[in-house]
């Protein structure tokens, strides 16, 4: 007799027939219970531009895995117009490891919409993932700089409140992102206030339509990248679809990222730290792949080089300099290219959106509460 049948028939159930979602709670208390622990089911949510290779980014994960949710088909990824939903079920049907992905499309109008996927209850468990366009150089730091900033700032936001009730949380997080950029680091003082509460990680994608850019270009944008993502507590990797080996460093910073949300990092062993470890190549002229914490201030050093410098000072450096070499567009106006230059990123609500928002929200409970009866009832089936 399955799990769901006993807990319908049981006086001790305490819900009658029609209260399914109260079922469906009590037996995944159950079965977390009968694991022993309660492993955190991630939630990810990846952002970027029009046309980064987000929605490829994601089926490169969902087909990996063979996990439920997937959009199945061969055909070209469709791309993503507002907000789209996945979950990733990894394992067995009876003690799967789930997964959440949210995918914001709609560019950066549409920014507001990461309020739904990061929020007071998802973001303890919550990882960014931020995919930018290597064959756009012109427009790719603005890009990531923008969902960097919009990124962090929903972050803060919502720490900010979830403080208010439960002050250990944000406190919780940081300390954990500081201990993935490692206590001893050398940078862990200069990054102490810089670095995101929330694991991060930054997808290069399209390396394969930028390697021929030529050396110096290639060394400015690997060590500009560098900066960006090591001063934010980020990891970095390049995807080439023509090499297959940058494909596998996507899955294994992919995973790790998982298991930072799942908790299952701090308790592995070295042994399986080792035998799981993200390949890392730090050469200016190949797909770069690097952890959070492997990298420091020192290793990327300044373009100009600056007898003393800080995090602040050696991002500007290396900013100035992706732009005095990658320069934006002259059909853009002077007010287009400091608006997109600003380091404010006011998101001014939008009747439009705000409606958006509120519709993604009911549908998001609806398509949570389904999942979460399908998963249960699957896992009752899978025991009948």
């Amino acid at each position: 007799t399955s799990n769901l049948q006993m807990a319908s028939k049981s006086p001790s159930a305490g819900v009658g027939a029609t209260d399914i979602w109260a079922l469906v709670q009590k037996l995944q208390q159950e079965d977390r219970k009968k694991r022993g622990s309660e492993l955190a089911e991630p939630n990810i949510a990846v952002l970027g531009g029009h046309g980064a290779g987000k929605t490829t980014i994601i089926q490169t994960l969902m087909f990996r895995e063979g996990g439920a949710g997937k959009s199945g088909g061969s055909s070209a990824p469709q791309p993503t117009t507002s907000l789209d939903y996945k979950y990733l079920r990894q394992g067995s049907t009876s003690n799967a490891k789930v997964s959440h992905i949210w995918e914001l499309g709609g560019g950066r109008d549409l920014a507001k919409l990461l309020d739904i996927a990061v929020n007071a209850e998802t973001v303890p468990k919550s990882g960014i993932i931020i995919v930018v366009d290597l064959s756009k150089p012109c427009e790719m730091i603005d890009d990531l700089n923008f969902w960097l900033r919009a990124a962090t700032r929903r972050v803060r936001e919502i720490l900010d409140k979830v403080a208010q009730k439960k002050p250990r949380v944000p406190k919780m997080l940081m300390e954990r992102a500081q201990a993935r950029l490692g206590e001893k680091h050398q940078d862990a003082l200069a990054l102490q206030k810089r670095i995101c509460s929330i694991p991060l990680l930054i997808v290069a994608n399209k390396f394969d339509k930028f390697k021929n850019v030529g050396v110096e270009k290639l060394r400015v944008a690997a060590r500009t990248l560098r900066a960006i993502a090591h001063c934010n507590g980020a990891g970095l990797v390049y995807v080439d679809k023509s090499v297959s080996g940058t494909r596998q460093a996507l899955l294994a910073h992919l995973a790790k990222l998982q298991r930072i949300q799942r908790g299952e990092e701090e308790k592995e062993s070295k042994r399986l730290r080792k035998k799981d470890a993200v390949p890392m190549n730090i050469k200016d002229l190949e797909a770069v792949s690097i952890s959070m914490g492997e990298d420091s201030l020192k290793e990327i050093g300044t373009p100009s080089n600056l007898p003393r410098y800080n995090a602040k000072t050696l991002l500007d450096d290396w900013l100035s300099t992706y732009r005095e070499t990658f320069p934006k567009s002259p059909s853009k106006s002077a007010a287009e290219m400091k608006a997109e230059d600003s380091n404010n990123v006011e998101l001014d609500p939008e009747a439009a959106v705000d409606t958006m928002l509120t519709q993604k929200n009911v549908q998001v409970k609806q398509m949570q509460r389904g999942n979460a009866l399908a998963r249960k009832m699957a896992a009752a089936g899978g025991k009948t």
